[in-house]
């Protein structure tokens, strides 16, 4: 069986689509000396990337948006550079979306080293360039998400109901803990289980509840770990300057993400989310193009495959649960 019968040319948005546009290859270039022949990033050749290479990987794999995004965008910047750098971003972006306003939506790339200037950053983001969310990474310089250091960020998007993509980087030691793997292979699932679980364990999650926050290649670990993580935090008790949860706050916290399923469609990591979350809380994502086209077909035959998932909700799943999140996308795909 195919992905086509059930999606139709161009029907899935993919909220996991990543955009190596020229100002941040330029700001990448010069802040790590490299060129770009030979640029790397998570430990691989940084890809080619252009709008119309996008737009034909779209068209051939059937997926009618993109919503595009840096996480970390300017984590390697500090002071004016990553300032500078997340507005050349967020504009590309926006022009981006200016010229194909149906088949993209973008996350804000902000400059997180400085709190006042990230919150700068997001309201011209968000209030005039009309980006449709934010992203990040898991943490900064090994700070996680769910530190009291990001209060006011958060407090901000919560204000606003915003809508967060998380993905993960390199943690902290993953030199020596590493095994000789790339990071995208191992550390990438473990650093995500660790915001995951930051995030709800410090209570900022049910804290900052109006915040739809997404976490990627199916929550790494998160959703295995659910039950063990609910099991054992109360038994152990909360560190300082936490509070213990009871098993079913945990729960309730670690299924109140949305999770993409970027490699993630097999049998087991479905079975698996479906126990923490609906169908409704599950989104599609494809890595490009840190993940070959090749991928793409095999992803989304697996998932069509999955017995345990009604059609209407492999609908929900493929596109209705993304529009639900970026209203903007959604009006333009709707009218297109």
């Amino acid at each position: 069986m195919t992905a086509q019968p059930l999606t139709g040319r161009g029907s899935i948005v993919d909220v996991h689509a990543h955009a190596f546009v020229p100002p941040w290859r330029s700001a990448f270039a010069r802040a790590t000396r490299q060129t770009p022949s030979s640029a790397m990033i998570a430990g691989r050749p940084l890809p080619d990337w252009s709008v119309e290479g996008h737009l034909n990987a779209m068209d051939d794999n059937g997926i009618a948006a993109s919503v595009l995004s840096l996480p970390g965008g300017t984590n390697f910047l500090k002071g004016s550079d990553a300032r500078d750098a997340a507005r050349a971003i967020n504009e590309y972006f926006a022009d981006i979306i200016a010229r194909f306003p149906s088949r993209f939506g973008a996350f804000a790339v902000l400059p997180l080293d400085d709190t006042d200037a990230a919150l700068e950053e997001m309201r011209y983001a968000m209030d005039v360039l009309q980006l449709d969310g934010i992203s990040s990474d898991t943490h900064l310089g090994g700070v996680y998400l769910g530190d009291p250091s990001y209060d006011r960020w958060f407090e901000e998007m919560h204000r606003r109901s915003a809508t967060l993509f998380v993905h993960p980087t390199a943690p902290p030691g993953s030199e020596q803990a590493g095994i000789g793997l790339n990071v995208a292979i191992l550390e990438f699932m473990f650093d995500t289980t660790r915001m995951v679980a930051n995030l709800v364990l410090s209570g900022r999650k049910q804290r900052f509840s109006k915040i739809k926050i997404i976490s990627t290649h199916g929550g790494g670990t998160a959703p295995y770990l659910a039950s063990r993580i609910s099991i054992l935090a109360p038994i152990i008790g909360a560190e300082a300057g936490r509070i213990t949860l009871s098993a079913e706050e945990v729960l309730t916290g670690m299924g109140s993400f949305y999770y993409d399923l970027t490699a993630s469609t097999a049998a087991a990591s479905l079975d698996a989310l479906l126990h923490l979350v609906p169908a409704a809380q599950l989104l599609m994502g494809f890595d490009y193009p840190m993940m070959p086209t090749s991928t793409i077909a095999p992803a989304q035959r697996r998932f069509v495959e999955y017995e345990k998932l009604t059609p209407q909700e492999k609908r929900m799943i493929l596109s209705q649960n993304a529009q639900g999140l970026f209203p903007r996308l959604a009006s333009a795909i709707a009218t297109r």
